[in-house]
């Protein structure tokens, strides 16, 4: 086990090692980070934000009405450029005809007084401020059902209110890697606004649906490859951060051979066909066989060492150890906390769950069919068939088979 420079009797120390030994979602209620930087309201933090840029910013607009056959995948989002205090403004004539929001923002890329005082340490995870992404958003902003490959997440709920819903695992949903993005595999139904089809679907999974509600200062512990659909209650900002796993190296090899195929697939395609195929962010992550090989190799004869990052290729971070507590173990450590500390995510009761899917089940709208789709059927079922996270896992037993590993 890593050596994580904590005394074991401190409450870090225990969060630390419940949040790597969570076989389920966990929730700490009102547990205040005390950041610095978030001691002000948000209408503040957003001014400070303009004054230090001191340029309008670019957010993401999808229009409600859209995409209806389709999650909100951002390849059908449109950019509105504002500044932050303009996007508040704009959130008290807010109506439901769209939703905007600065989605999936690398902390390191903002100035450091807006992030003073941000780490986990509270948590047992320190130095990890650059590490952080934030989200800004509308109410209605949501991102499409999917699982992350890489790392379990932890997400800190700042201000205003987002709904997760989340299935374990082996949930049977529909994986999709189209859109592709490198360590996130979608699923293809579409928790916003399901047709009748997907809320009959939807409707059988019941047994495996959680679901909570962040109000600000949660935090939720998501486990490594639970799915998650996120949607903001009201105006949100949250912050989260992958904490690099032992195991990631394996899931980093078998998203390399993923981004193989896929790259090859899109090479002979139109440009319209590529940009519906590719996550925006992987337009240009396309690499050559020299440089896409030379990452395949290194991974391989780097498998037991230090060289895995969540939601990026960066090798040469501290990974740790994950799930070496069993249950029992994890259940006494819940215990030994303050009282009322840990909120157990638990499933969601059958009415509940329908109620919300009727309900999301309203916003679908059979005339906005937006079928602006490029890619034929048959490329599209070739290139799920191959991609399939099953399938790539028996190409990486024959890989390493063939590989000598």
């Amino acid at each position: 086990m890593a050596q994580t420079g904590l005394n074991p009797d401190t409450e870090a120390h225990k969060l630390r090692t419940l949040i790597l030994n969570a076989r389920k979602p966990l929730v700490l209620r009102n547990f205040k980070m005390n950041w610095k930087c978030f001691e002000q309201s948000l209408e503040e933090w957003c001014t400070n934000y303009d004054k230090e840029v001191n340029s309008l910013t670019e957010f993401e607009l999808m229009p409600c009405n859209q995409g209806n056959n389709t999650p909100h995948w951002e390849c059908r989002r449109e950019s509105i450029q504002m500044s932050l205090s303009q996007f508040l403004e704009k959130q008290k004539t807010f109506t439901d005809k769209f939703w905007i929001g600065l989605n999936y923002q690398r902390m390191n890329n903002i100035p450091n007084v807006l992030k003073e005082g941000i780490d986990f340490s509270r948590l047992g995870f320190s130095d990890t401020t650059n590490e952080c992404n934030y989200w800004l958003c509308s109410t209605q902003t949501n991102t499409p059902c999917h699982y992350d490959t890489y790392g379990c997440n932890i997400v800190v709920q700042v201000y205003g209110r987002k709904s997760w819903i989340l299935f374990p695992p082996n949930t049977p949903l529909s994986c999709t890697r189209i859109p592709y993005e490198e360590s996130s595999v979608y699923c293809e139904e579409n928790f916003y606004a399901p047709n009748t089809k997907e809320l009959q679907r939807l409707s059988e999974m019941h047994e495996s649906v959680y679901r909570c509600i962040l109000n600000a200062n949660d935090v939720l512990v998501v486990p490594r490859h639970w799915w998650h659909y996120v949607e903001a209650v009201d105006i949100s900002f949250s912050i989260n951060y992958w904490i690099p796993l032992e195991n990631d190296i394996e899931e980093q090899l078998k998203e390399c051979i993923v981004k193989i195929l896929i790259e090859r697939f899109v090479q002979s395609g139109m440009k319209e066909e590529q940009k519906y195929i590719l996550n925006p962010n992987q337009l240009n992550e396309i690499e050559s066989d020299a440089e896409i090989f030379t990452i395949l190799e290194y991974l391989c004869k780097n498998l037991k060492t230090d060289c895995s990052t969540p939601k990026s290729r960066r090798l040469n971070v501290t990974r740790h150890p994950y799930q070496y507590i069993n249950e029992q173990e994890t259940q006494k450590l819940i215990q030994d906390l303050p009282a009322g500390m840990i909120e157990c995510v638990s499933p969601m009761q059958r009415n509940d769950y329908e109620i919300l899917l009727k309900q999301n089940a309203k916003r679908f709208n059979a005339t906005q069919t937006n079928n602006a789709n490029p890619l034929c059927d048959i490329k599209r079922a070739l290139i799920n068939s191959v991609c399939a996270p099953s399938v790539i896992e028996q190409i990486k037993k024959g890989f390493f088979k063939r590989y000598g590993q």
